[in-house]
């Protein structure tokens, strides 16, 4: 069949003997739930897709080095994978999926420096623990880390990435982030949720411009949000221009002070501090874009003010501290916001 281009075999369970022999023209090869990695005799040249997701896969060997095109590479959910492959076998690699790869440990250096690759996914993958110390992915547009709950560093990022719209960490243990994260600069999303070990979050993230959302909820050991600092050079874009969501729901915090900074938040349309330990809250003239405002459970919380902005939503369920309630033209809700400000 030298004219195949699409080979699909689904319930495909028999256990092949011997290497595979397929066309050289083949574009896209997908077996679920393989019973072993394929061992193929000739390679198909001018192959762009391999989907084996679920299947009994634990070392990738080399014989994927002669398969110069692929782009898609799809091992997700191979609850054997042990090592991620050598993405210099593959350097038109643009999509690597390997999430719920349980038992993976190792993210291969390759990719640090891999100048193609789009998105790579490793949620799920719940004993990976090395990770590469630099990330220099220059067109790297996504990066989902959600629940490696063994991963205790964020890589330092020497250089600029201009294509990164997204970073998802949820329930790593992650630390700190690097003062490097500000080369990110073309970050809109940035997801921290339940990273239960983080306390320290530079200030460096004041240099992400066109950051959009921020979610901290649950990170329960960030005692202090960061102050933005003067820039070293006047020329220096800094500040959130583009933040509209900010969720610390769970934290820490005790004061809110950098949010005094009135050019940082000026576009700031939902904030969430549910179950933190503040006292006192800032002037709403500072948050003047402010649209969804929660502080429930935040019982050392003194005083409301008055709202001269565009709050038309309060949740203050459970502030028993609070002796002042200024607001008049809001509504006060009983169920809680939700928490990406849709």
């Amino acid at each position: 069949m030298r004219r195949l281009r699409v080979l699909i075999m689904i319930n495909v369970h028999t256990y092949f003997q011997g290497p595979i022999c397929l066309p050289n023209g083949l574009r896209w090869f997908e077996w679920p739930e393989c019973p072993g990695i394929p061992e193929f005799s000739s390679g198909p040249k001018k192959l762009v897709g391999l989907d084996l997701h679920k299947s009994n896969i634990r070392v990738v060997r080399e014989q994927f080095k002669d398969f110069k095109m692929l782009k898609s590479i799809n091992f997700s959910e191979c609850q054997s994978l042990e090592c991620m492959p050598n993405l210099n076998c593959t350097p038109n690699l643009e999509e690597l999926d390997l999430h719920g790869c349980k038992n993976l440990k190792h993210a291969d250096e390759s990719l640090a420096h891999h100048n193609r690759l789009r998105l790579l996914n490793l949620s799920g993958c719940s004993e990976l623990y090395d990770f590469p110390d630099v990330l220099q992915s220059k067109n790297l547009e996504l990066l989902n880390l959600n629940h490696c709950s063994r991963l205790e560093r964020f890589p330092n990022i020497p250089d600029k990435i201009k294509s990164m719209r997204g970073l998802y960490l949820i329930g790593t243990s992650i630390e700190e982030l690097p003062k490097s994260i500000e080369n990110l600069v073309t970050l809109e999303e940035m997801d921290l949720r339940y990273c239960k070990k983080l306390a320290i979050l530079p200030s460096s993230i004041y240099r992400l411009p066109n950051l959009e959302m921020l979610m901290l909820e649950g990170c329960s050991k960030l005692v202090k949000f960061p102050k933005e600092e003067e820039p070293s050079d006047s020329h220096m874009t800094m500040g959130f221009r583009k933040l509209y969501v900010l969720n610390l729901r769970g934290c820490n915090l005790s004061e809110l002070d950098f949010l005094e900074n009135h050019s940082s938040f000026q576009f700031l349309r939902a904030l969430y501090l549910l179950g933190n330990n503040i006292t006192n809250l800032p002037t709403c003239e500072l948050l003047h874009n402010l649209l969804w405002f929660d502080v429930s459970y935040c019982q050392q919380l003194q005083e409301i003010p008055q709202s001269s902005g565009q709050l038309s939503h309060l949740w203050s369920i459970g502030c028993e501290s609070v002796s002042r309630f200024a607001p008049d033209n809001v509504t006060l809700e009983v169920n809680f916001p939700p928490t990406n400000g849709n």
